[in-house]
């Protein structure tokens, strides 16, 4: 019996290491579930581990659900059915293999697939803002998300891409109560202020302020998680804004 025992260890035993099961949890696993039920004393003598440290493999193997014990003085232990406890085993790898996954394998994928983006960050200049804004309206987009509280940003130009883009996708303009746009096809709100401008794509944001001197200066970025955060905050502002001025 010891020797069947002792084959089957060696036959699993290293698959077994893999996953955090050591070679005697699985002998006395295989003693109860051959022999039936035994006491830890009967487990010691049988595998010729020391009595004190019998207790703790017994705990473990309890604690994962593969023996029981029952009685008192002596308490005896028994193996529960190895179907069972197969069932056990596989949920409790499939679970570390999820965190695994969800914890290591999902941020580093991210972290991999956006690394470009960390870089493509760029700064505009005064002179090219106008131009940006329209290649920006010209991308290939699910959405386009505006705001502008700056008037000198306003031009036919823009308008016309903004509502020609509009009949196909989701556009959204919030305007400062300052600014006038005559539109009868654009989705407009409208707040008291804003900090700056700008416009959100599906895939891009870019970024308008005025500096100190009283320029404009643009920050561009295609990296994911500015985006997200730009979608957010402009939602956010979306609620806030009323429809009209008054």
């Amino acid at each position: 019996m010891s020797q069947n025992i002792d084959d089957i260890v060696s036959k699993i035993g290293n698959i077994a290491r893999a996953f955090g099961i050591t070679r005697n949890e699985l002998k006395l696993y295989f003693l109860l579930l051959l022999n039936g039920k035994m006491t830890a004393k009967e487990l010691s003598d049988k595998i010729n581990i020391s009595y004190t440290k019998i207790y703790p493999i017994l705990t473990k193997l309890e604690g994962r659900g593969w023996i029981r014990r029952i009685g008192k003085r002596p308490s005896y232990y028994v193996a529960n059915p190895i179907r069972e406890v197969w069932e056990n085993v596989k949920k409790n790898i499939s679970d570390a293999l999820e965190k695994v996954e969800r914890e290591l394998i999902l941020p580093i994928s991210v972290l991999l697939s956006s690394q470009t983006s960390f870089y493509n960050i760029a700064l505009v200049q005064q002179d090219n803002i106008a131009q940006t804004l329209k290649q920006i309206l010209a991308e290939n987009s699910s959405k386009y998300y505006v705001a502008i509280s700056f008037k000198e940003l306003i031009s036919d130009d823009l308008i016309k891409i903004l509502e020609a883009n509009s009949y196909k996708y989701d556009v959204r303009v919030i305007l400062t109560k300052n600014i006038n746009i005559e539109s009868n096809v654009l989705n407009i709100k409208y707040l008291d202020s804003m900090f700056g401008s700008g416009i959100i794509t599906s895939n891009s944001i870019f970024l308008i302020i005025k500096t100190q001197g009283n320029m404009l200066l643009g920050m561009f970025s295609n990296h994911i998680y500015f985006v997200e955060i730009g979608k957010v905050y402009f939602e956010y502002l979306w609620e806030k804004a009323d429809k009209s001025k008054e």
